[in-house]
């Protein structure tokens, strides 16, 4: 069975995640692909950057998560979990739809040339529950918390059959397989398949209901961060192979860059070029995520009294972080300023702005209850 000790790498590793998915939502203003609203002046060199977080920064989120459903059903039964991700997960979702997510469909459309009398005037059209982008009601960046929502509840009888003692048979055995010389690499296969058959006919559209390549393939890595960081000796073989995963990681991190910016895909066909990317950004995810989960436990597995805040800050930062973002661009766009001006600005203004949220929410019941936080010490939930 896994060890009983909190990981406690495994919480900075999920702060250090969502700063970077900060960071990658602030560039999203500034690279040439959709966003809710645009900078004038795009950047290609911030795009190639970009690329790199891009195939491992939501697969880190979702081992993560899956992870803390091992450790969270160390102490509790499977009904006070259910409940559990009700309060924290839903609770905040409906919260952040009618809330928290409006303002960015107003800033968006009011970037599109519309008029509004006031914010309330456009806030109104929210109750008309058409959803985005026809109308105003969507969740936007909270999707996320949509589909782990869903994977918790809806893997309840998984996560029981993996936690039997035949379950952690199976568990021990695959994990006996993956010590073998190159072995750990096969359980890469499955993610892959799903891009390879799934991805051609299902573009991520981050809607749950027509998403299948993205929601079975998230899906898949929640359920790793279960088996993995659930079972002692998966997660140990993880450490021992840090080194190597790390390698391989930065090998086909090479190859990455080296395939889009090679003249020889030119003559390949659209189907070579097209399963060519999924083998190469699948493992370079697989790499990573992998990599930086063993070694969090090697380099950061310490407690500290900063390490409790950020985590506790981590999910209210999230949950507002886009609003700011978007409500800060939108006054950006006009200025005569270049990128390297605008973005640390950005930046900045949404790591204060969230902070100042979370300081302020987290002094409230109420508050902490609609940002997903746990009760305050000496308060029951």
């Amino acid at each position: 069975m896994a060890n009983a000790r909190r990981e406690y790498g495994l919480d900075w590793l999920r702060v250090i995640a969502f700063a970077i998915l900060i960071g990658y939502h602030t560039g999203m203003f500034f690279v040439p692909w959709d966003f809710h609203i645009k900078n004038p002046e795009r950047s290609e060199a911030l795009t190639w950057v970009m690329l790199f977080f891009n195939r491992w920064r939501l697969p880190l989120l979702f081992l993560i998560s899956g992870a803390g459903v091992a450790f969270a059903l160390r102490r509790r039964g499977y009904a006070e979990f259910a409940r559990e991700r009700l309060r924290r997960l839903l609770l905040p979702l409906v919260f952040g739809m009618l809330v928290v997510v409006p303002p960015q469909i107003y800033f968006e459309r009011l970037d599109q040339g519309m008029v509004f009398t006031s914010y309330f005037d456009f806030w109104k059209t929210v109750f008309a529950f058409q959803s985005y982008p026809q109308g105003s009601l969507s969740w936007h960046h909270l999707w996320f918390v949509a589909y782990i929502l869903v994977y918790s509840l809806v893997c309840i009888p998984v996560f029981a059959a993996l936690r039997s003692a035949r379950g952690q048979r199976l568990v021990e055995a695959l994990a006996r397989f993956c010590e073998k010389p190159g072995a750990l690499y096969v359980i890469g296969l499955p993610n892959l398949a799903v891009a390879a058959w799934l991805g051609p006919h299902w573009p991520t559209t981050h809607n749950l209901i027509a998403d299948w390549a993205n929601l079975t393939g998230s899906l898949l890595t929640f359920l790793w961060g279960f088996v993995i960081c659930g079972n002692g000796r998966f997660f140990d073989l993880i450490v021992r192979k840090r080194r190597e995963l790390l390698l391989f990681a930065l090998v086909v991190t090479v190859l990455f860059y080296g395939y889009r910016l090679a003249p020889l895909r030119e003559s390949w066909t659209p189907l070579q070029r097209m399963y060519a990317s999924m083998l190469v950004d699948s493992y370079m995810g697989f790499g990573w995520v992998l990599g930086l989960l063993g070694w969090s436990r090697v380099k950061l597995n310490r407690d500290s009294r900063l390490l409790r805040y950020a985590t506790e800050a981590v999910y209210p930062f999230y949950i507002v972080h886009q609003t700011i973002i978007i409500a800060i661009a939108y006054h950006m766009i006009g200025w005569n300023a270049p990128i390297a001006v605008k973005f640390p600005l950005l930046a900045a203004g949404t790591f204060l702005g969230s902070w100042a949220v979370f300081e302020i929410t987290r002094r409230h019941r109420a508050t902490r209850l609609l940002f997903g936080m746990k009760p305050a010490p000496g308060h029951k939930p």
